[in-house]
């Protein structure tokens, strides 16, 4: 690509690979919700940015045993606005990771390899091992994808009921979730892979929209950025001492703002908190009031979750709101943060982020 300007747009490919073998059949229904709400969010980046980009869908699955061939192309590479809601799945039948990956990445890679505007976005779902590929390898595998890591690809891999991490080093996956292997775990992992999507379209659009010149080097380099990142840190560290110009400490109150311990007491003397409010933005640091009980402290959660919608600009490094003087217990608190999973600015306390179904501890 010699320059970006106003008149061109990115076309990018989502290439989705569904694990449908038989241990995924305890979560039927969550796939398939996941799946199509995965759809929804590529329709809704195609809206919003219809100026700056082009998005096309290809969805694989794979099983093995049976009639049906392993390796399914459901969607093969239609412009999103063709593309129905996810409706059959039944699975069934052992495991062809790689030759499921192998396949279906070798084939986009054939039809997009010569569009200079085109950029791939890989992610791959499944809740077992490999053990019935017959064509590819893990070492196969992994020398396809980095080689297209190289130019500029972006792959995740979300993962149950195995090692997840050992398996995405072996294949040099860099970006992944591990689930628990339950409707929760998959609930969350697709919300969270939805929210990586729709922030690797908005830099994306950001790149197209700027009018900066890159060389064909430059864009690559861009890209490779873009990837690495897709899923950006989301766990809020066990001690903050310091912040970052746009990071926010967000902070269990109550509703008279007498900041006067804990977290309130730290986000008082070092981030700006003021006496007597017991709710919003205050200097860096942001108020959830917890004292006056859980119906006040959801309503609370969710008029901070609109706050960083619209402030996307912001990260809020959320703090185990509730779970100190306030007396909740995780497991009460961390549901009431579930629709944060999809704020790519907002991260949670890693036992938040274990109730609510993804292993953030690697």
């Amino acid at each position: 690509m010699k320059e970006q300007n106003r008149n061109k747009k990115a076309r990018i490919y989502n290439l989705i690979i569904v694990d449908e073998s038989g241990s995924m059949q305890s979560l039927v229904q969550a796939t398939l919700g996941g799946v199509t709400e995965t759809i929804n969010s590529i329709r809704s980046a195609q809206q919003q940015f219809a100026d700056t980009q082009e998005h096309y869908l290809t969805l694989v699955s794979f099983d093995s045993q049976g009639e049906r061939e392993p390796v399914r192309t459901l969607v093969d590479c239609k412009p999103i606005g063709e593309v129905e809601d996810f409706k059959e799945y039944s699975p069934w039948g052992c495991t062809p990771l790689y030759d499921a990956m192998g396949k279906s990445i070798t084939t986009l890679y054939n039809r997009i390899k010569d569009d200079e505007d085109a950029s791939a976005v890989v992610t791959v779902l499944t809740d077992g091992l490999e053990n019935d590929s017959h064509e590819w390898n893990a070492m196969g595998v992994k020398q396809l994808i980095e080689k297209l890591k190289g130019e500029g690809w972006s792959f995740s891999y979300m993962g149950s009921a195995h090692d997840v991490k050992g398996v995405t080093v072996e294949l040099s996956i860099d970006n992944f979730i591990e689930f628990s292997h339950d409707e929760m775990g998959m609930d969350s992992s697709w919300a969270r892979e939805s929210s990586a999507k729709q922030n690797y379209y908005r830099r994306m659009d950001e790149e197209y929209r700027s009018g900066r010149s890159h060389s064909k080097e430059e864009w690559i380099e861009r890209k490779r950025a873009m990837a690495k990142d897709y899923y950006m840190d989301r766990v809020t560290p066990n001690h903050i001492d310091t912040l970052q110009p746009n990071e926010i400490f967000v902070f269990g109150s109550n509703v008279n703002g007498f900041h006067a311990g804990g977290a309130a007491a730290t986000a008082m003397h070092k981030f700006g908190a003021v006496w007597g409010q017991g709710e919003g933005l205050q200097g860096q640091s942001y108020a959830l009031p917890t004292m006056e009980g859980m119906d006040s402290m959801r309503a609370a959660v969710e008029r901070f979750q609109r706050f960083a919608t619209q402030h996307p600009e912001l990260r809020f490094l959320v703090t185990r709101i509730g779970c100190g003087i306030a007396g909740y217990t995780v497991a009460e608190v961390a549901p009431l943060f579930k629709g944060c999973i999809k704020l790519e600015n907002v991260a949670l306390p890693i036992d938040f982020w274990k109730v609510l179904g993804l292993n953030m501890g690697f």
